[in-house]
């Protein structure tokens, strides 16, 4: 992933974090689920970034393929719900 892709997700998590304010119901499962999954895929860019910075080839690769394996998960879960 480029420094600009990795900006333009987070800015997509913090927008979407910024919508969890003010809950007024009950989570389902399905809620927790996915603000859990949004919560990694927010660490996972920030270890990309951080091995970016520190030029370790083998972190950025291996945090990139989790982050893609994660939207891979929740696109198959999307068609089956």
């Amino acid at each position: 992933m480029t420094n600009k892709e990795i900006k333009k997700e987070l800015e997509k998590i913090y927008k979407e974090r910024k919508r969890w304010n003010g809950a007024k119901s009950l989570f389902t499962k399905k809620i927790i689920q996915e603000r859990e999954i949004i919560l990694l895929k927010q660490q996972l860019l920030y270890r990309i970034e951080n091995a970016k910075v520190l030029k370790d080839k083998t972190e950025e690769i291996l945090n990139t393929k989790i982050y893609n394996l994660l939207n891979y998960f929740k696109d198959i879960r999307n068609e089956i719900c």
